[in-house]
This record gives structure tokens, C-alpha cells and sequence, in this order.
């Protein structure tokens, strides 16, 4: 059954009180009823073990079976900066990389990506991968949900402070491949793996990455898809840090 999220202030005596878009969710879209289990997490990533004692109009009442305290997080953390793919591919990257554990997701803006975003529709785009990567969370039982950075140009993001290590994804040309590469066990700025867009890096951006200190790395012979590359990315990492 998935995990849902909720605030620690909506627990009180081993009694959860749900109100809002979740209580919709569950009540009319779920139907759960009295007596049905219900898993939640909270930001201090405790789980709840508990069953629906009441439904009324406008809330969802729950008992406290048992308390689950969350197992030790990965000391090297892993954020996705991803250039902002066409299409459904962003969702569908942002999915399937909370399911595979990323801590963070920022989407880039680089020389090559094709969807033009106005600030205007940056709110929108920002609503529609919250929601996303709270779905997968839940659906995939995490104990957290992966942040979802504001979207940032490719130098804003660069250049920030206290980068950790970054590894940059690019083809067509000789360098470390991720599968071979020596990672620390123990990072606390985390992993940063860059992802280029459809069109990938140009030469500028690949040389400002040189001038920061940025890796270069490769997946391999082949030329994958964005998408593909951003995926097989994050689970290379994650198994090379024992976290698959």
C-alpha cells in the first residue's frame, strides 16, 4: 500500500486527524472506509502504522497502531540537475528518478533545451513536479519527498556554493566511464550528476564545467536519450553506493 505525508502536528495522543486534498484523495478517489489501513509519513520521518477509526465530511480520523522510525539516510545524496526535457519526458524523469532515490531535482535551463520557459509558466511547471514526485514517493513507500528545486539557468547553478562533487554526462568524447569510477562513501554535499538536454552540451558549457572543477564521464559506447541517460545515471550511482 503506498505512503502518504503529513504533517507531525496532525498527530496527537495516537490519533491522526487528515483534512484537505488528502482527505479527498483517500475518501473519494480511494473510498477507504473505517477499519482499512492507513500508512503515513511525517517530515521527521517517522511512520505511522494506523487504521481508519472515522470518516465524517471533512475529515479522516486514524489510530496510532505502531511507530516506525526511518532507517539511516545515505550519507552521499544524490541530486538530478537535469536539463528541461519536451514533452512529458521531465514528468517522467522526475517519476521514475524519486523512485530510484534521488534527494533533489533542478531543472536547468541550457543553451540547447527546446522548451522555452516564461516565469509566468515556471509556477505551473513547479505545481505539476511537486505533485509528481509526491505520487511517486508515496507510491513507492519512501520516506521522504525528493525537493524539486526552482528551475535555474546552467551558470546559476554552476556556480553556486558548497557544490560536493558534480559529474557531468556527455558523449563523443574519451573520458571516465561512471561504471569504473571511484566514489566516496561519505560525501555530504552529496553527488550532483549533470544531464545535458536532447540537443546536449555545447562547447561552452562543457568548458565552464571544466573551469569548476567538474567531471566527465560516460555510460558507455552508445548515445542514449536524455531521459535514458538521466535514469541509467542515477542507478549506476545508486548501486555503486549500495543503495540499490
Amino acid at each position: 500500500m503506498p505512503v502518504f505525508f503529513i504533517h507531525s502536528t496532525q498527530v496527537e495522543d495516537e490519533r491522526v486527524t487528515i483534512l484537505g486534498p488528502l482527505f479527498s484523495h483517500l475518501s473519494k478517489s480511494l473510498r477507504m472506509r473505517p477499519g482499512d489501513p492507513l500508512t503515513l509519513n511525517d517530515e521527521r520521518n517517522r511512520r505511522y502504522h494506523t487504521t481508519i477509526l472515522q470518516i465524517t465530511k471533512q475529515a479522516i480520523y486514524s489510530t496510532v497502531l505502531s511507530i516506525q522510525e526511518s532507517p539511516l539516510s545515505p550519507t552521499t545524496p544524490i541530486t538530478l540537475a537535469q536539463a528541461i526535457l519536451k514533452g512529458e519526458k521531465m514528468a517522467w524523469v522526475i517519476q521514475k528518478g524519486t523512485e530510484l532515490g534521488v534527494h533533489a531535482f533542478v531543472p536547468l535551463i541550457t543553451e540547447r533545451v527546446i522548451p522555452r520557459v516564461s516565469p509566468s509558466h515556471a509556477k505551473n511547471f513547479q505545481g505539476r513536479w511537486d505533485r509528481i514526485a509526491l505520487e511517486a514517493a508515496q507510491q513507492s513507500e519512501r520516506w521522504d519527498v525528493p525537493k524539486i528545486l526552482p528551475i535555474q539557468t546552467f551558470q546559476e547553478f554552476l556556480y553556486r556554493e558548497n557544490p560536493g562533487i558534480q559529474i557531468m554526462m556527455a558523449e563523443r568524447e574519451k573520458k571516465t566511464s561512471l561504471s569504473t569510477m571511484t566514489l566516496p562513501s561519505d560525501s555530504p554535499n552529496g553527488i550532483t550528476v549533470l544531464i545535458g538536454p536532447e540537443g546536449g552540451w555545447t562547447k561552452e558549457e562543457q568548458q565552464m564545467s571544466r573551469n569548476m572543477n567538474v567531471v566527465f564521464a560516460t555510460l558507455g559506447r552508445g548515445i542514449l536519450r536524455a531521459e535514458t541517460a538521466s535514469l541509467a545515471s542515477v542507478a549506476l550511482l545508486q548501486a555503486k553506493l549500495n543503495y540499490l
